[in-house]
């Protein structure tokens, strides 16, 4: 679903000067910066470094005019916003656990040595290590081996601890981890989320070689790693990746991920909730549809069987009428006892076929009803 905010260029214009851009932003859930990239292209004027600190403290400031524009510049803009279809709930037990992670005493460590591994950080670890020793990176995106680790040989211990604790963690916490199809898996309330680990490397082009028409590139490390989460698609713009960044490692994220993970599964849950309601909608409305289609069929053989009983009650009573001026003849005193008797033979037979048509009357069937049966017969 989407939603629509159209700005015009005068309301704008006396918002940007009544209330600081972040304001503005949030009534049109997006963010300063974009606020002030519109009043760029709407050619409007903004208030500048230190004004909304000068009007706090009383002092008279200066409002800028908003200019005239050409005819052909525009006049206003629309910011389409994407509206997720379903509801994201975050279930008692799943809040509880996010809690948990939230509560400093929890903070999860990691250690500096590692003396054994978890059996799958041993598996990601062999795996890794069994990449080409030519490569500075090892990679385990070749479809033989674990997916979805990417480091240098430089962190590839430091990338062994973290990920061998959080695999530790997440059991400990009660999550079934495991790998599935050449992925790290962890299974949360029924949910199976991937789980990657990569380092951001640094590419450098090569001096061209001579007779040599492709470029040639070598990959630095930069030691900077990223946990992401695999394998989910989010409506609401989930956090899916936690890397290095100034005021922390991936060490220290590691709850962060975690609570990311609880939170992807309840999107998941709430998606799959929403998909087999429009399922069993689609469903209702087939067999309304059906229901009435076999009504309107019900309806035109119930009509079709009404037309044929009054056409045939119009021509039993039609034969009878004919019957009862043709029992004259019996009064013509010069036909023989053999012709009167062919001439009541016919009004028997007559009659009867009036009484065969007349859907009020039972009689007996007729040669005619049981024709196609005779001719299955004799094929």
């Amino acid at each position: 679903m989407y939603k629509e905010y159209r700005i015009k260029r005068g309301e704008l214009y006396e918002k940007v000067w009544s209330k600081p851009m972040v304001k503005i932003a949030k009534e049109y859930e997006v963010s300063d910066k974009a606020i002030a990239k519109i009043c760029d292209k709407l050619n409007i004027p903004v208030p500048g470094l230190g004004y909304w600190r000068k009007v706090e403290v009383g002092e008279k400031v200066e409002k800028r005019k908003l200019p005239d524009i050409r005819p052909t510049d525009p006049t206003e803009h629309i910011i389409t916003k994407h509206e997720p279809d379903y509801k994201l709930i975050i279930s008692e037990e799943a809040q509880k656990k996010i809690d948990y992670e939230g509560d400093p005493i929890n903070k999860i460590v990691v250690p500096l040595e590692v003396n054994k591994y978890h059996i799958l950080t041993k598996q990601i670890k062999n795996a890794l290590e069994n990449t080409s020793k030519s490569n500075k990176f090892l990679s385990m995106i070749d479809e033989r081996r674990i997916t979805q680790f990417y480091v240098s040989k430089i962190e590839l211990r430091r990338a062994l601890r973290i990920i061998d604790t959080l695999i530790q963690t997440l059991e400990n916490r009660e999550f079934l981890v495991y790998i599935n199809k050449k992925q790290l898996c962890v299974k949360i309330f029924g949910v199976e989320l991937g789980i990657s680990l990569k380092e951001k490397a640094k590419r450098i082009e090569l001096p061209q070689k001579e007779y040599t028409y492709f470029k040639e590139y070598d990959f630095l490390s930069t030691g900077k790693l990223k946990l992401s989460i695999e394998n989910h698609y989010s409506q609401y713009s989930l956090q899916m990746n936690y890397g290095d960044i100034l005021s922390k490692k991936v060490e220290d994220r590691l709850n962060e991920f975690i609570v990311g993970l609880i939170i992807a599964s309840q999107e998941s849950i709430a998606h799959d909730l929403y998909l087999d309601k429009l399922h069993k909608e689609r469903e209702e409305k087939e067999r309304i549809k059906k229901e009435r289609l076999a009504a309107i069929e019900n309806e035109k053989k119930k009509l079709q069987e009404l037309k044929l009983n009054v056409e045939n009650f119009h021509q039993s009573n039609l034969i009878r009428s004919y019957i009862s001026k043709y029992k004259l003849k019996l009064l013509d005193d010069s036909l023989t006892e053999e012709q009167k008797k062919e001439i009541e033979n016919y009004i028997e037979w007559a009659l009867k076929q009036a009484d065969r048509l007349d859907p009020f009357v039972e009689s007996p069937s007729s040669i005619l009803d049981n024709q196609k049966d005779i001719k299955e017969e004799w094929l």
